[in-house]
């Protein structure tokens, strides 16, 4: 979980993205956060449920893909 998580703020620490991007792909792949919780989420601040971190996998590889095109 924290590898995840870890990676996500990397993405957003190297490239013009910002956490709002991150989670609306996360929303978009069925993330239920609130932006606010997410924001915690990322930062390991609220321990979030399984669900989740699979839409943040996701979320996490798109972006990652955008942002090598």
């Amino acid at each position: 979980m924290d590898d995840l998580r870890h990676t996500a703020r990397d993405l957003l620490q190297r490239k013009d993205r910002s956490l709002i991007d991150l989670w609306i792909l996360y929303w978009n792949h069925g993330g239920r956060c609130h932006p606010f919780e997410f924001d915690a989420f990322v930062h390991d601040v609220l321990p979030v449920g399984w669900f989740d971190l699979d839409a943040l996998a996701v979320a996490v590889e798109e972006l990652a893909l955008e942002s090598i095109a």
